[in-house]
């Protein structure tokens, strides 16, 4: 018989996912997922291996300029699917500051103000909890807003 998860530990894994991206942690974000996980996120238009796009998102939001920082804005609701599978969404808000982009050499803000996130945690034959699925959306997003080459608005 599979290990049971608990509240806690699937809380505890939103929350971290959220601290490796603002404490800009290499590695952490590819060591949650599941090496077939899928994910959304509301700057995407369709859906990514889970390891693909937390390497994206390390190459995007990692830069020493880029500045991030997310806030749950709910608490994180857990349910079981199994012992060994949990659901847990909440509402968030993200701001990233001086993104890259490279191909046209600029830098631009981009903020959710009011965002849902759907973590799906399964514990791995190894015992580490891992995503198996997320779902990452807005629906309050604040304009893309471009960044002077100074950096500043």
């Amino acid at each position: 018989m599979a290990a049971r998860i608990t509240v806690e530990q699937v809380q505890e894994a939103v929350r971290r996912y959220w601290s490796a991206m603002a404490e800009k942690e290499p590695g952490t974000l590819v060591r949650m997922y599941s090496y077939d996980s899928v994910t959304f996120n509301p700057f995407s238009s369709r859906p990514e291996l889970g390891q693909v796009a937390a390497a994206r998102l390390e190459r995007e939001y990692f830069a020493p300029l880029t500045q991030f920082r997310g806030e749950i804005t709910s608490p994180i609701d857990v349910q079981f699917l199994a012992d060994n599978v949990a659901v847990a969404v909440h509402t968030y808000r993200s701001y990233a500051k001086n993104l890259e982009d490279p191909i046209r050499g600029k830098r631009f803000n981009r903020s959710v103000l009011d965002g849902r996130g759907t973590h799906v945690f399964v514990l791995n034959s190894e015992g580490k909890l891992v995503l198996a699925h997320q779902h990452l959306s807005d629906i309050g997003r604040a304009p893309v807003e471009e960044v002077s080459s100074a950096g500043r608005r």
